[in-house]
Formats: structure tokens, sequence, C-alpha cells
């Protein structure tokens, strides 16, 4: 008998190490159990926590804010509370490759078209698992994107001045672009489809200020300058109002290394009534500070 009391406890404290690895949550009541309770001890702690286990949804340490209580019923990871916690990016480094490929399987039964971000993270994750998940969402978006392009070719055709269709078509092929992972060729070819196409938009709506932020950055992009700057100066003309239009007149201008432009626009808008963000005020202080690298 007491060889067999001798097995049961060695038995019983290899258990609860492993436990205490797992889960630290009602360690010592386990103990207790197991301890006082020789030979019917590790039955009973099997069907007390048992079922409480089998109901609760497995999350990594390293998800759980610190402080929260360990007696807490952990949750079904959700993805858009997590990911505001721990960048979704971090997540795809730090955890285990079970939990990264829930968390990515997670994203894909939403709208990958936002998570564009993450799943080209993931491509080059360690776990070849979730890499070929981010490969074939990329893949999948590619394709439905194209789709549309080709959709939105055949209706321009039909309507050629139609605002709407073309405010669509701009906006596939960013998404497209966005994607990431083409060939210059093909990257270059839609870019100049992309700078096209809002071209033909300001000319349709003129005090639009996003299109011609877009139009004049993918301009300075392709290298095309005296383009870029035709557009900033018809910012400046149609929304003189919008600090926008002088900032990106003056990074037009640091491009093109024309320091006597450069000045004229940081005057014409101090000089303007434009009331500017605190953002504004910022990039302003930096202007005048006379350091322009990196901008």
């Amino acid at each position: 008998m007491f060889n067999v009391l001798m097995m049961y406890f060695l038995i019983v404290c290899i258990y609860l190490i492993i436990q205490y690895r797992k889960d630290q949550k009602n360690f010592i009541v386990k103990m207790l159990i197991a301890i006082f309770c020789p030979l019917i001890g590790l039955i009973i702690l099997y069907f007390m926590f048992h079922n409480v286990k089998n109901n609760e949804q497995f999350i990594p340490d390293g998800l759980i804010k610190k402080g929260e209580e360990k007696t807490e019923i952990l949750r079904k990871v959700d993805v858009e509370k997590e990911t505001s916690i721990v960048p979704m990016k971090d997540a795809l480094l730090l955890n285990d490759h079970q939990t990264k490929r829930k968390m990515l399987l997670d994203i894909l039964k939403n709208d990958t078209f936002h998570h564009i971000g993450i799943l080209q993270s993931a491509l080059e994750n360690d776990d070849t698992e979730t890499s070929h998940y981010a490969a074939t969402a990329i893949q999948d978006i590619k394709g439905k994107l194209q789709n549309s392009i080709r959709q939105l070719e055949y209706q321009i055709e039909k309507q050629p001045n139609d605002v709407d269709v073309l405010i669509s078509f701009a906006q596939v092929i960013k998404q497209y672009l966005n994607t990431g992972y083409l060939d210059d060729r093909t990257k270059k070819q839609y870019a100049y489809r992309y700078s096209q196409i809002l071209e033909k938009v300001i000319e349709i709506v003129p005090q639009e200020k996003e299109y011609y932020i877009e139009k004049i950055n993918c301009d300075l992009q392709l290298g095309e300058l005296k383009t870029a700057e035709k557009y900033s100066q018809l910012f400046l003309e149609f929304c003189a109002d919008e600090e926008e239009a002088y900032f990106m007149s003056m990074k037009l201008y640091y491009s093109l290394k024309n320091q006597m432009k450069f000045k004229e626009v940081l005057q014409m808008l101090r000089d303007s009534s434009v009331r500017l963000s605190p953002q504004g005020l910022n990039k302003i202080r930096f202007w005048l500070h006379g350091d322009t690298n990196g901008y």
C-alpha cells in the first residue's frame, strides 16, 4: 500500500507541475484536493475542472492585458478588439503558430480589403501555413479587383463623364496598387491609369481637395514633376482656403529643390486667412525652423 501511495504522490507532483505551467488559476485548490484525497484526488480534479476548460476559448498570454483578473472566464478572440490592444503585425510575430493561423482566419472571414497591410506582413511570416493563407487571400483580392477594373472600364466607355463611376474606378485601382507585390511594369501602368482617372475627376469636381492630393502624390512618385506642378497650382486656385493646398505645393517645390518657390508658397500660407489645424501648425513650425529633411 505504501508503494502505491508513493507512486500516486509522484504522479500528483508531475501532474501539478504540468498544470501550473498551463494554468495557475485555482492551483492551490487543485494541490490540496490532489494531496488530501489519495488515489481519488486526480479523478475529482478531472470532473471539477474538465468541463470549465472545455467551455473556455484559448487566448495567448500576449493578448491579455496586464492586471486582468485571472479568475475571469476567457472569451473567444475578438480580432477588432484585440488589435486595438496589440497591433496585429506584432501579434503575428509574438504568438505561436496555431494562434497566428486562427487570428488570420478570423480576419479572412471579414472584409479582407481593409486588412491588406496585415496580409502583407503575414505573407513574410516564418510559419509556412500562415504565409500560405495570406498569399491565397492576396491572390483572391487581386482577382476580385481585376474583375472590378474590367467592369468599371466597360461602364466608363458607356458613361465617360459619370463622376461616381470615375471615383469608383480610381478607388479600385488604388486598392489594386496597394495589394503590393506587383512587378514594376504593371505597377507603373496602373499608376498612370490612376493619375489619368484622377485628372478626369478633378475636371468635373475641381473643388474636392482629396483628389488633388492623390493626383499630386501619384505624379511625384511617377516623376511627372511638371504635371504635379500644374495640379498643385490648380489646387491653390480652387482650394485656397485649404491648408493642404499649400503643404502639397511646398512638398512639390522641395522635391524640385526650388527654394525660392518653396519660400514663396510658405509666405502665401502665412499671409492667407487659412486657419491651421494643430497638425498644420506643427508643419509650419517644422518648415520655419529650416529643417526640410524627410518631409
